[in-house]
């Protein structure tokens, strides 16, 4: 099960020297907040696969829309058939 709290902290993790102590909520815009950068949807979408499998995301599904927030992706994850909870 992906959960949006271990979304949140691996983007923590990632991003942001796993300092988590910022908040990052699941309506949080990655990019618009400074967060990331479209290489780093990339390496969010690897990092996904790995800790996941057998998740399989495409280049082309890594866009804004599917990684725009935690939100936006945990719906995209359960529309690829991942268990995930927002909570």
């Amino acid at each position: 099960m992906i959960t949006a709290a271990a979304v949140a902290s691996l983007i923590c993790r990632l991003f942001l020297n796993g300092d988590e102590s910022m908040a990052v909520s699941l309506d949080t815009k990655l990019i618009q907040e400074g967060i990331c950068d479209s290489l780093g949807l990339v390496t969010l979408a690897l990092e996904l696969e790995k800790q996941y499998s057998p998740l399989r995301i495409l280049d082309q599904e890594i866009t804004q829309e599917n990684f725009g927030s935690i939100r936006e992706l945990l719906r995209f994850l359960s529309q690829k058939g991942c268990e995930v909870r927002d909570q």
